[in-house]
């Protein structure tokens, strides 16, 4: 018992409300100690930026490991322009040094996973002329 223990509403709320709490820097922090093998870093980190519990602390890392968590886009520069597709406005960001908004835009107009969308946004060139 307890290896497909389901999340409860108690867990999902105290979930929604870490993720809120967390900034595009504190995921590129759990991400390099993820990559590093630092999982219980990762997961001490969450727990003291966002005071949540050491299981859901877990499972939100879990979800950042396994690109289920898409870090909160705030003053996005580029918006919908008329004639600016995707990939220009995709460009944009990359170019403004934006990856993390460059990802998310990605991901809410096309419903690819991070990691899709994070290979995307790495394979566009700087602009359509130098292809």
């Amino acid at each position: 018992m307890g290896w497909f223990k389901r999340r409860t509403e108690a867990d999902n709320v105290a979930l929604a409300g870490a993720r809120a709490q967390l900034t595009s820097e504190d995921v590129d922090q759990i991400r390099f100690l993820l990559t590093t093998k630092k999982t219980l870093f990762a997961v001490k980190y969450v727990m003291e930026r966002t005071g949540i519990e050491p299981k859901q602390a877990r499972d939100l890392v879990e979800d950042i490991r396994l690109g289920r968590y898409v870090p909160p886009v705030t003053d996005t520069p580029i918006v919908r322009l008329p004639g600016a597709n995707l990939a220009e406005r995709t460009r944009a960001l990359k170019a403004a040094g934006e990856l993390h908004q460059a990802t998310a835009l990605v991901v809410s107009e096309t419903g690819m996973t991070e990691l899709e969308a994070g290979l995307f946004v790495g394979a566009l060139h700087p602009s359509p002329q130098d292809s």
